[in-house]
């Protein structure tokens, strides 16, 4: 059965893209537009990894969708990278965040951070160290 990845982005070429990549190696996925949608999404079928954006536009930013899930026994387990452009923004720059979040899970309570554009290659490779090949 494939791996069930939800991609959770506010740029839709962003969602597009990643979506047309992973399903072309196997992996089956859902996609969301904002926090919200993204925690019923959670809700509907738990997936097996999140790819998350840090700053959207619309209802609920990535720190905030983390932190709902690491808060729920059911959801805490879900593999999530964040996925972000701040680093490149320059209002956001006082907000830098490090690629490796290390164990201080509740600084910014992810797995992996990757900042944007990234190599698909490199996704691949931690999408698979997360959760296996599809």
């Amino acid at each position: 059965m494939p791996k069930d990845v939800l991609i959770v982005d506010d740029d839709f070429d962003f969602v597009d893209t990643t979506e047309l990549v992973l399903k072309s190696h196997g992996y089956e996925t859902r996609t969301a537009h904002d926090g919200e949608e993204a925690l019923q999404k959670v809700v509907e079928k738990i997936p097996d990894l999140m790819l998350l954006d840090i700053m959207m536009k619309t209802k609920g930013d990535g720190i905030w969708v983390s932190e709902q899930i690491r808060s729920k026994e059911s959801t805490k387990g879900i593999p999530i990278i964040m996925i972000t452009a701040v680093n490149q923004d320059a209002d956001m720059l006082k907000f830098h965040f490090e690629k490796d979040v290390g164990t201080d899970s509740s600084y910014l309570p992810v797995n992996i951070f990757m900042e944007k554009p990234i190599e698909i290659n490199d996704l691949l490779e931690e999408i698979n160290r997360l959760i296996g090949a599809p």
